[in-house]
């Protein structure tokens, strides 16, 4: 097989966000080649993590001291927006990575999860309840099992969280980096959509972690954690929804340029039918909303990353609220385009299909609960000051 990628130079300077996405458009229809070998692996497949990694993008977000290229969301939402038009599942694994690579560690910390390079695969869970710590000399002992470790399967290192006591203080969550070496993987993930982004179960049994590897909370967050460490996590989601919503509106396109007649209508082809030119008009228009939403939190958040100042409650909620926009309108554009493609559209062979269940799984993630947005958004612009959605 004839593998071909957009390669880079190690030497050079850091890839401006333009250069990065034209890198990851010109992965589309490889990707989408090996989206079905993907899904049916319930892992990237081999051709797909080779690309991505030549091209640079498990370096993404790491920090430019380290061999990074030091982008902020807006620039891996453009990316994996691109990513995802080829293959949801690898553009989902390449957001994850990139935002746990973007959350602020320790430099001891980015010392071991870039000790052999910056094109580290990354993977991890926020559950904090899922694994349990015992104290011992030079650290702890980690036990648990932590689901949905999107990525798990080729990942370098895992974030984990735990409760538990490390040191004087009583227990509280803490943060716990572990190579994927010392990890079990239980393959559980058997699920409808985002099949291929290998999100299964990640297992620690007695794991010594050192003290160097532990993240404990001490004084309050900075903003910049504040920021990246929350709502980040809910932006970074939007890119590969958006791709897979693109990639849905690429293959109505593809359809409609065939110029086959509509079943049990008169019109000569579909692209005349003023119904089809209704729907492709609304589904398209709900992706550029999707767009604009996502494009406005997205900046709002490396703004006050950079700048190094706090977002306020309202500013925060809103840009939940723009995600949250962008998911449903990606949602309602589907829709239009399965109707104007027909049911044709979930034969197992139509890439629309995949486009429209991954979609559909990852869109109900918890961290993009368009409810909660709702009332986090409306009890800020009221001027309460606890927002009810905690990752805001």
């Amino acid at each position: 097989m004839t593998m071909t990628a957009v390669g880079h130079d190690e030497t050079s300077a850091v890839p401006a966000r333009e250069e990065l996405v034209a890198r990851a458009a010109a992965l589309v229809p490889l990707l989408r080649q090996h989206a079905a070998e993907t899904e049916e692996r319930r892992h990237l497949s081999d051709v797909s993590l080779a690309v991505i990694t030549e091209a640079g993008f498990a370096r993404l977000c790491v920090p430019v001291e380290y061999g990074g290229y030091g982008h902020g969301i807006g620039t891996l939402t453009e990316v994996t927006a691109e990513l995802g038009r080829g293959c949801a599942s690898t553009a989902w694994v390449v957001g994850v990575s990139g935002q746990i690579a973007i959350t602020p560690k320790s430099p001891a910390l980015n010392s071991f999860l870039y000790s052999e390079g910056p094109d580290a695969w990354l993977c991890g869970s926020l559950n904090p309840t899922a694994g349990r710590v015992e104290p011992v000399d030079g650290g702890v002992r980690l036990t648990g099992r932590w689901g949905y470790a999107s990525g798990c399967t080729h990942a370098r290192w895992a974030m984990v969280l735990a409760t538990g006591t490390v040191e004087e203080g009583g227990p509280t969550v803490h943060g716990f980096a572990v190579p994927m070496s010392d990890l079990t993987i239980d393959e559980d993930w058997w699920v409808a959509g985002m099949r291929g982004s290998g999100s299964h179960t990640i297992v620690a049994s007695d794991v010594f972690v050192p003290t160097e590897r532990i993240i404990t909370p001490k004084g309050p967050r900075t903003a910049e954690q504040e920021i990246l460490s929350g709502i980040g996590g809910s932006a970074m989601m939007a890119g590969p929804l958006l791709g897979a919503t693109h990639g849905a509106l690429d293959v109505v396109h593809q359809t409609l340029a065939a110029k086959k007649k509509i079943v049990y209508s008169r019109y000569p082809s579909a692209p005349e039918a003023v119904v089809t030119q209704l729907w492709l008009a609304e589904a398209t228009q709900h992706l550029d909303t999707a767009r604009l939403h996502t494009r406005r939190a997205t900046d709002a958040i490396d703004g006050a990353v950079a700048s190094g100042t706090a977002m306020s409650l309202v500013e925060r909620a809103r840009a939940r609220m723009d995600v949250s926009t962008a998911v449903e309108s990606c949602r309602q554009a589907m829709s239009r385009l399965l109707d104007i493609h027909g049911a044709s559209g979930f034969a197992e062979a139509n890439p629309l299909q995949r486009a429209w269940r991954d979609l559909e799984a990852a869109g109900r993630h918890g961290f993009l609960n368009t409810q909660l947005a709702r009332e986090a958004y409306g009890r800020a612009l009221t001027g309460v000051d606890e927002p009810i959605a905690t990752n805001i």
